[in-house]
């Protein structure tokens, strides 16, 4: 697998959680102001321009997986408390699988579909409780 250079060229995705908190405007500014300074330090090196890129920028990877590497990726990535862009990813990758492949898919049980909202919520609360932190 190989990623290409960091970079703000491929857009940005602003989470529901941003919007629903009414911060859209500012998330957005400052993600347009980090894109500003990336482009200024680009035209000096590429390479050293990546440490201003803000997380939200999208990637581009190149991945190469067999059969068991991605049953392994798909149902690790797909668990509820996956990020939302990785389970997105790898429910893309499993119906993908699916559609060429169906007998195949067929291997990889445990495969999450459902999309949720603050996805480790039920994680930490578990966590909580465990601490004697809540009920």
């Amino acid at each position: 697998q190989e990623r290409q250079l960091l970079t703000v060229e491929h857009g940005y995705d602003v989470p529901k959680d941003i919007e629903a908190a009414g911060y859209t405007k500012k998330y957005t500014e400052a993600l347009d102001n980090a894109a500003r300074v990336y482009l200024k330090i680009r035209s000096l090196s590429p390479e050293h321009a990546q440490y201003v890129v803000p997380l939200a920028c999208k990637v581009r990877w190149y991945i190469n997986l067999n059969l068991r590497e991605a049953m392994h990726l798909i149902e690790l990535r797909t668990t509820r408390q996956g990020h939302p862009d990785y389970r997105r990813i790898a429910q893309q990758m499993f119906l993908r699988i699916k559609e060429v492949h169906p007998l195949l898919a067929d291997c990889i049980k445990y495969v999450d579909m459902n999309e949720y909202g603050l996805e480790r919520i039920e994680a930490e609360k578990r966590k909580d409780q465990k601490l004697g932190i809540s009920k």
